[in-house]
């Protein structure tokens, strides 16, 4: 399969999804950026049950927290982002990377029908997956693919 088709047909699925780390909405800041700290994670998914409520990213913990002097026992429901965008299980790669391109994301909840929590997937994971499947690809790539180069490279 070339790396086109990969994009269009290769589910989300398929890839290794990350467990993510979950909070229930009530946590508190202090105690949510100590486990992302702990799990070396840029975001926790926030869940009520098992569906996906909100998420809390690193650049939520400058803004919302740090920035804003936000009491460490402030229930991380007053902070997160709220029905944060998803993928669902059955995505392909090139709807994820639209996503996270279009919206500005590095982190992604997969979820069923549901919208059940199931993984986690990254900016990081979707590099990762090509360049281990695509590596020649990837690695040949330009650093600009759309600029054209006027005079021959080398010595």
């Amino acid at each position: 399969m070339n790396f086109e088709a990969a994009l269009k047909t290769e589910k989300i699925r398929n890839l290794a999804t990350r467990e993510g780390l979950t909070v229930p909405p009530e946590t508190p800041l202090g105690e949510v950026v100590r486990r992302m700290q702990e799990r070396r994670t840029g975001c926790a998914v926030v869940v009520s049950g098992k569906k996906v409520v909100g998420i809390f990213t690193e650049r939520d913990a400058l803004i919302r927290g740090l920035l804003a002097d936000a009491d460490p026992e402030t229930p991380i429901e007053k902070l997160m982002t709220p029905k944060p965008k998803v993928l669902d299980r059955e995505d392909t790669l090139a709807v994820a990377i639209r996503l996270m391109h279009d919206g500005k994301y590095r982190h992604l909840p997969v979820v069923n029908g549901k919208r059940e929590f199931l993984g986690l997937v990254s900016v990081r994971d979707i590099v990762f997956y090509l360049s281990e499947n695509f590596p020649l690809e990837i690695y040949n790539l330009p650093p600009d693919p759309h600029r054209i180069s006027r005079s021959a490279e080398g010595a």
